[in-house]
């Protein structure tokens, strides 16, 4: 098994050690909803974080594509939003996107991540978690280049 479909099992078993075990100590790691961290202790944080605040995750890797530096995955994320977000609580969420894996130099089978990147068009996800139209618009907004 590959360090990516590891990562998926690992999220989808809400194993905040497995997934730390598919990084380095200095990864980084870029969230479209909860942004950087870098560092083992703020990847705990950021995961401990995400399973708080949903369950009844599924993250599958649809493909997957790499060489021994990166890989590239197309995944389907689906989860419920618990009480830790009373807002959206109990809304089920399901969005497709694509990550980056940075690997340490090692290889797919064994090594490690230093850098994660994801991007998925993240209205489809707002909306189901139940923003409005205008609100939508603001948090959207931020993510636009300036011109």
């Amino acid at each position: 098994m590959n360090v990516v479909e590891r990562f998926a099992e690992a999220f989808n078993r809400r194993d905040v050690e497995g997934l730390l075990a598919c990084f380095t100590e200095d990864a980084t790691y870029r969230d479209l909803f909860y942004g950087p961290h870098a560092g083992r202790a703020a990847l705990r944080g950021m995961f401990e974080r995400m399973f708080r605040e949903g369950r009844d995750y599924r993250w599958q890797m649809d493909a997957i594509v790499a060489d021994a530096r990166r890989a590239a995955a197309e995944w389907t994320f689906s989860y419920t939003v618990t009480a830790a977000v009373p807002r959206s609580e109990g809304r089920r969420v399901r969005f497709s996107g694509m990550s980056i894996f940075d690997l340490d130099g090692g290889d797919l089978e064994g090594g490690k991540v230093r850098a994660y990147r994801e991007y998925a068009d993240t209205g489809v996800a707002l909306l189901q978690l139940g923003f409005a139209p205008e609100g939508l618009a603001k948090v959207l907004a931020r993510h636009l280049p300036s011109a």
